[in-house]
């Protein structure tokens, strides 16, 4: 999908600028080290989707990084809410609100260089939904995604070296995105989007160890309750998901998107199946319905 290059407005460290005007230091501990936590979110008809279960999780990962924004949720939210309203759009707007540790006196990962305080920055892109929704290709990496015990992927940081390497396996092999398996071989995720699959009437998703513990996942998972179905966490390899009667993924600058093959497999059909469209119909529902406005 081609998409304009808005010049949307963005906030940088206290300022909103035109974002061809955007700027940061070069020794930002973002640009030196990927070192902070980001939260993508979305704006639908002038309102913000799950807002305040976004800030939340982005302050549980700048606790676990140790490091201080220089403002409460509720100041993160007002920075939110006035970036997305100093744009003309309304709609199919997405932010990347990111904290690093800051501005560092020089190069080097020892938090003990950096001069302090945080730096904060929300870019704005028009972005609707990035995937085909009539159903995407997937290729399995050869990349794992790494344990807790080498980080945990709960921690929503910037470093995603790991992924976009996975995802330049998909580019090199024309899928739109890249199974990432754990360290086990069972499926942990895509190299950007939580994955789930249907079978026999239960919605099945992985074990959140390896990945982000999504927010459209979480909703997903309680629509499943809503409609009487059966829905669990579960070990999956990609057989489960060759096999499985349906197969999606979601993610908040995705929503969700049907799978129609994986590994040069073509999927059953229909695509998307009975139970991915009564979830995409419901959560196109909830994201007019809810949302904090601007």
């Amino acid at each position: 999908m081609q998409i304009p290059n808005t010049d949307t407005i963005v906030y940088v460290n206290g300022r909103l600028v035109r974002k061809s005007e955007a700027v940061i230091s070069i020794y930002d501990s973002g640009f030196c080290h990927g070192d902070g936590a980001y939260e993508g979110i979305r704006l639908y008809d002038g309102k913000v989707f799950r807002l305040e279960a976004h800030i939340r999780r982005l302050f549980e990962a700048l606790t676990m990084l140790d490091i201080d924004p220089g403002v409460d949720q509720a100041g993160m939210i007002k920075i939110v809410r006035d970036t997305f309203a100093a744009n003309e759009l309304t709609t199919d707007l997405h932010m990347r609100l990111q904290v690093t540790r800051g501005r560092k006196r020089m190069t080097g990962m020892n938090p003990m260089l950096n001069l302090g305080p945080a730096s904060i920055v929300a870019f704005v892109d028009h972005k609707p939904p990035i995937f085909d929704k009539a159903g995407i290709t997937l290729i399995t990496s050869t990349l794992r995604r790494a344990s807790p015990n080498v980080i945990d992927a709960k921690i929503h940081h910037t470093n995603q070296l790991n992924q976009i390497l996975a995802n330049i396996e998909a580019n090199r092999q024309g899928a739109d995105e890249a199974i990432m398996l754990d360290d086990r071989g069972f499926v942990a995720e895509t190299n950007s989007t939580t994955m789930f699959c249907v079978k026999d009437g239960v919605l099945m998703t992985p074990h959140p160890t390896y990945i982000v513990v999504g927010i459209t996942r979480g909703i997903l998972l309680q629509m499943a309750v809503e409609e009487g179905w059966g829905a669990k966490e579960a070990d999956l390899s990609v057989y489960d998901f060759v096999t499985a009667d349906e197969v999606f993924i979601c993610g908040t600058v995705g929503e969700l998107v049907p799978v129609k093959a994986i590994d040069g497999r073509a999927l059953k059909g229909p695509i998307p199946g009975p139970v991915t469209v009564r979830l995409m119909e419901k959560y196109r529902a909830l994201t007019r319905a809810e949302g904090t406005a601007v």
